[in-house]
């Protein structure tokens, strides 16, 4: 690991900064910090089993509005194909449904997990 400390030095009348290189021995004293690796992995922990339960959430609210738009359509198309429409509707729209219910119950998952663990680290909670 490697830090660098500005430490001030006087050039004639200006003032400029020279890079000084810290070892892992001088940080070893050093306390505290942040772990972004702990925050990561805690992300990564959250993120399947809530994209699993959005895919579940999602695929059963996909196959609801599904169903209606496709009854609503085949009815419309004669009134014979309300049913055959419901059917198709509810299962394309379950799988757009848990497709996107995945996808977005992931992307919420592992932000959450993540910031819980960085409010964690930062003190906020």
């Amino acid at each position: 690991m490697h830090a660098i400390a500005l430490s001030p030095t006087h050039l004639d009348s200006f003032h400029s900064a020279e890079l000084v290189t810290l070892s892992e021995l001088d940080l070893a004293g050093v306390t505290g910090g942040f772990d972004f690796g702990a925050a990561v992995r805690a992300g990564n922990e959250t993120a399947a089993p809530v994209a699993a339960a959005g895919g579940l959430v999602g695929g059963g609210i996909g196959a609801v509005g599904g169903g209606i738009s496709g009854g609503l359509a085949g009815a419309a198309a004669g009134g014979v194909g309300a049913i055959p429409g419901a059917v198709a509707g509810a299962a394309a729209g379950s799988r757009t449904g848990a497709t996107i219910g995945t996808a977005l119950g992931g992307a919420g998952g592992w932000l959450y997990g993540a910031g819980r663990n960085a409010g964690q680290q930062l003190g906020w909670w």
